[in-house]
């Protein structure tokens, strides 16, 4: 279909070729890349050389990135969507609810193998009906979103994530493999409530000739997130593992719950950012 797509859809469709900013790619993968390492190297402890070299190089490339877009008549990315406040409080919300989603999800498989002494067979299973009711429910939350608006599904969701985020963290010394299954099952039910439409209010913040840009940094924050949340999670942990004084499963459960509490802070910014993006929306509007 893809092979027959290429010779039919131009018959139809009037066709106008852009030209890539291959050079600004480079540079913003650069940053990003250089970034990682940055947190990476945090383990390592705040007088580690590399850290700041990296620190530096990610700031230097986001630096010429941003002098290159507004600089470039073939633009990578319009960084006029960043003018739009509302839109960043929701980017930076959407950012937050996939670095809990992911790193929460590194975490505690780690946790059960680890500090339960459970199988990895253990470790995986727990984390299958949190994501059978994401799958079976979001949907209805996209339902839910069209009919009474963002609100309710972007605060209870928030809310909902918040409480087991606590919860974890109340109990992360003493998890059970039950209670991992319970608390993270509601973990992803207010991920799924909020996420996507997340997304779609932070959308409806740009005018239609910026959503494509918004979309993208949208798409990129969520590749991110991913990787800064499983990093920073696991430096959290690392460096409690390595302070001794302990089995190497109770510097784990410590390093988890630390963990968790940072998760837990991380989850009430996020619904200071909707109160924020809902306040600047309502301020537009009147």
């Amino acid at each position: 279909m893809f092979i027959a797509g290429l010779f039919v859809v131009g018959k139809y469709h009037d066709q106008k070729k852009n030209g890539f900013d291959w050079l600004s790619f480079i540079v913003l993968a650069g940053a990003f890349t250089c970034l990682i390492l940055v947190l990476n190297q945090i383990s390592h402890g705040l007088k580690n050389i590399y850290l700041w070299v990296f620190l530096i190089l990610s700031i230097t490339l986001l630096y010429i990135f941003i002098k290159l877009s507004k600089n470039s008549t073939k633009k990578l990315l319009n960084l006029a969507v960043f003018k739009q406040r509302a839109f960043v409080y929701g980017a930076i919300a959407y950012f937050l609810l996939q670095f809990i989603n992911i790193g929460t999800s590194f975490v505690l498989p780690n946790y059960v193998q680890i500090v339960g002494h459970q199988t990895s067979l253990v470790g995986g299973l727990i984390l299958l009906p949190g994501s059978i009711i994401a799958g079976v429910l979001n949907p209805l939350f996209g339902n839910i979103y069209d009919h009474v608006g963002a609100k309710l599904p972007l605060f209870l969701g928030g809310t909902t994530l918040a409480i087991s985020c606590v919860l974890f963290w109340l109990f992360g010394l003493h998890l059970t493999s039950l209670l991992i299954v319970i608390v993270y099952g509601f973990l992803m039910l207010g991920h799924r409530m909020a996420f996507s439409n997340t997304m779609a209010e932070s959308l409806n913040c740009q005018p239609q000739s910026l959503r494509v840009d918004a979309t993208a940094v949208c798409q990129t924050s969520q590749q991110l997130a991913g990787s800064v949340g499983t990093t920073i999670m696991a430096s959290i942990i690392a460096v409690w593992q390595s302070k001794g004084g302990a089995s190497y499963a109770q510097l784990t459960a410590q390093g988890s719950q630390a963990a968790f509490g940072f998760t837990s802070l991380l989850s009430i910014i996020i619904l200071i950012s909707y109160w924020r993006m809902f306040k600047l929306e309502n301020k537009k509007n009147n």
